[in-house]
């Protein structure tokens, strides 16, 4: 009777969607009127060229074609934004029925846990809780430890033990635990939190405790073959009744508007505008279906581009940007013979083995460079780059790849100049703690081997494990730890760097205090290997911090954030190193698309505080007080505190990887802006109201403590009016409020041509005549940081 009635409802939920379908239906013929008239204004202007062409000037020629060419350009657009918008809409109503089905999961639980009679207490929730002091959480440190016997549940007679069992098992590890669950961690069973007694294995991969006492799950004797455990045997009796409640829904009217859409999808497919042989006849042709087998979902189709939710491969940059190639030479056969004498196995022309070089870590740029170079002495790069010079061939310097921006992989076929086996430690000093190397070291495998001799480095960042310390360099990277030991313009003593004639520039110098002439090497750190190819780094190294603790707090409001870091700045002092904030959104994707644990839930922001010092007695006491005050006050409702390393990382991976979780969730639009910490989050207020539906989500998070706000927007895919809409906007809201329109991942080539939001037009002169000067044929990661000098 229930699940009849719950059919019914789900039924007539169907039923509202086709109000969402005509508001689609409508903006797509929107986009078809809008063609229409771009159409028209094609018409008109061929019209004109053909009955005026005698008389015209060239330059006059040439400026009424590119009248013409962006007519073309607008009308391709809003064919792309209409086929993006039913590839859109027929998601929606997949997923539609997916939350359906899931709901229908869901009822059947509830209506089964109803019926069952179970007077088992769940241990109350471990963390921080407003109204809770500090002194109340520290007898219950540790997992699975307790101190009283009034927060130990009560044991009772196993009757009827698989109930008992399920009873227990619909709570999750991390309702009960100080932290969330380590998925490669075995835990303790949930109703002893103890490691005694016989214990079996779930045999199912997904599920999330793993590990039960065999009281618990009824059993005396480990049965023979796979067991599953009542929680997992209930959720594949659940698939089996959703696929039936399916093949219901299946014969529902929505098909009708389900078929629609198919049709939409197939046959309303981008039109182009094609030019005959006269200039003066345009039409239309429509191109070949896609046809896409009925029954694949969206993630199936997601699934042939795990790394980008679009529909074909990376466009290529240089015509989803209409750049026009600069006139640099092409590469030769004898070009490469040359390569191959001075590195030999060392020069890659296979495509196969050049993709990965060709795109960027966010799949949004791609180039198509034929030659990969992988030098491994500041030498060789000094003869690649001198012969480059003399051949005009333009060189793209590569590092760990981890750009934001497109600035560390060609647009056209630039040769890519690769520091990744440039990876030797020159030398370190345990006295002063500077440490020298290659270009080429990747951040964790330093800050690896600074640890082993009791220091750290400088900079932090979530792409650690890829990112070289020279593109660190180069792109002047902020991260984690600005906070604390400030940026790589203070930390980084000397560089090695190859200019663009192969001269070596020997500024690799290992004193603190130098205070003859320029500084040189301040020209390198920032511009994106445009002015040079850095090959070797001088850095100064922090010791390492003998006590480090991580909070997690929850806030119900950005300004609760702001006071709160205002009153963590004033009573940890010397002993922050990081502050940072996200929004729901973020932990909503983090959650979804790669399956974290958050710990605090049910906040509005939250907010990441590290300490680190010499004294962990000393630290505890300080970040106590800080606890304290803030959850008496009301800045903070919420939260837990971690010391265990394991812990630690597992906490900061909730920040770490926010940019990997935005990727899973489409295209994404990155924004990385400095402003005036007051008004950090009313750019991600104002940018959602904006963009309302047209944006996928809209998220904000960042490094509090310097200013620095990440903004991301996410797409299903690449659209030319959604970007409209973002940019200049975002550019010119920032200018207002006095901010940077990039904080710390550069200019590269998405934002060349707003660098006048950020820097007067003098300014930008003057870096154009050092471009000039250092490189005067601008071979040097060309098309990327400044604007074109004409």
């Amino acid at each position: 009777m229930a699940t009849a009635m719950y059919l019914e409802h789900y039924l007539d939920s169907i039923e509202n969607l086709p109000c969402e379908l005509q508001r689609n239906f409508q903006l797509m013929r929107e986009l078809d009127q809008r063609t229409e008239d771009k159409k028209a204004e094609i018409d008109s202007l061929a019209a004109e060229y053909i009955e005026s062409v005698k008389n015209m000037l060239p330059e006059e020629r040439v400026e009424h074609l590119k009248k013409i060419q962006s007519a073309y350009s607008k009308c391709k657009e809003y064919s792309d934004d209409k086929v993006q918008l039913a590839m859109q809409t027929y998601e929606m109503v997949d997923k539609h029925i997916r939350r359906l089905d899931a709901d229908l999961a869901r009822f059947e639980a509830d209506l089964k846990d109803k019926l069952e009679v179970s007077d088992f207490e769940n241990p109350g929730g471990r963390g921080l809780k407003k109204g809770r002091s500090q002194k109340d959480k520290r007898g219950s440190r540790g997992r699975g430890r307790r101190t009283s016997e009034e927060d130990t549940p009560k044991k009772k007679k196993l009757k009827g033990g698989s109930e008992f069992a399920d009873t227990i098992l619909s709570v999750h590890p991390s309702d009960v635990l100080d932290m969330p669950v380590d998925p490669n961690e075995p835990t303790y069973c949930l109703c002893h939190q103890v490691s005694y007694g016989e214990m079996i294995g779930c045999d199912n991969p997904d599920c999330p405790i793993e590990w039960f006492h065999f009281a618990c799950v009824d059993l005396t004797t480990k049965p023979k073959g796979k067991w599953f455990c009542p929680r997992c045997v209930q959720e594949r009796k659940k698939k089996k009744v959703t696929m039936v409640i399916s093949s219901v829904v299946h014969h529902h009217s929505v098909w009708g508007h389900w078929t629609q859409l198919r049709w939409l999808m197939n046959f309303h497919r981008r039109t182009m505008v094609q030019w005959s042989t006269a200039p003066a006849q345009w039409t239309l042709k429509q191109k070949e279906p896609v046809l896409m087998p009925w029954g694949a979902s969206p993630q199936s189709r997601r699934a042939l581009h795990p790394a980008s939710p679009s529909f074909q491969e990376v466009m290529l940059t240089s015509e989803r940007y209409n750049v026009q190639r600069l006139p640099f030479s092409h590469v030769s056969n004898d070009d490469v013979a040359f390569f191959e004498c001075l590195m030999p196995g060392r020069v890659i022309t296979n495509p196969e083995e050049l993709k990965p070089f060709n795109v960027d870590w966010l799949k949004s740029v791609q180039g198509c460079s034929k030659l990969l170079l992988k030098p491994q002495t500041a030498a060789e790069v000094s003869q690649v780059l001198r012969y480059c010079h003399e051949r005009n061939l333009a060189v793209n310097p590569q590092g760990g790849n981890t750009g934001l921006v497109g600035g560390s992989v060609p647009v056209f076929d630039e040769i890519i100049l690769s520091t990744v086996l440039m990876s030797q430690i020159i030398s370190f000093d345990k006295v002063s703690g500077i440490l020298v190397c290659q270009a080429g070291c990747i951040l964790e495998n330093l800050n690896q081997y600074l640890e082993e001799k009791g220091f750290i480095m400088p900079l932090d960042l979530g792409a650690k494990g890829s990112c070289h310390i020279g593109g660190n360099v180069a792109t002047n990277a902020g991260g984690l730890r600005l906070l604390r030991y400030g940026s790589l313009r203070g930390t980084v003593l000397g560089l090695e760097v190859v200019l663009a004639d192969g001269s070596v520039l020997d500024c690799l110098a290992s004193l603190r205090k130098d205070n003859t002439g320029y500084d040189l090497k301040q020209l390198f750190i920032g511009s994106e290997g445009t002015l040079g190819v850095i090959t070797a780094v001088s850095i100064l190294c922090p010791q390492k911090p003998k006590a480090v603790n991580l909070a997690f707090l929850g806030c119900q409001s950005f300004t609760q954030v702001l006071k709160t870091f205002t009153t963590c700045r004033a009573m940890l002092g010397e002993i922050l190193s990081a502050y940072e904030f996200m929004d729901d959104k973020c932990m909503e994707l983090v959650k979804r698309h790669l399956k974290l644990s958050n710990p605090v839930t049910g906040s509005p922001f939250y907010v990441l505080i590290e300490t680190s010092g010499s004294n962990s007695t000393h630290d505890e006491e300080k970040l106590n007080n800080f606890l304290e005050k803030v959850m008496i006050s009301g800045l903070v409702t919420d939260g837990t505190v971690a010391t265990d390393e394991k812990k630690i990382k597992m906490l900061w991976s909730l920040r770490e990887r926010i940019t990997e979780a935005l990727t899973h969730d489409g295209y994404v639009y990155k924004y990385d802006i400095s402003l005036p910490v007051g008004k950090l989050y009313d750019l991600v207020t104002d940018t959602r109201a904006r963009l309302g539906q047209c944006a996928k989500n809209v998220v904000g998070y960042g490094h509090l403590g310097d200013g620095n706000l990440h903004l991301n927007i996410t797409a299903e895919s690449y659209s030319h009016s959604l970007l409209d809409a973002i940019e200049p906007f975002v550019y010119e809201w920032t200018a207002r409020c006095n901010g940077s329109i990039s904080a710390e991942h550069g200019l590269g080539f998405k934002k060349k041509c707003f660098i006048q939001y950020s820097k007067p037009k003098e300014a930008v002169f003057l870096m154009q005549r050092f471009k000039a000067m250092l490189d005067p044929k601008g071979i040097l990661n060309p098309y990327k940081t400044l604007p074109s000098s004409s």
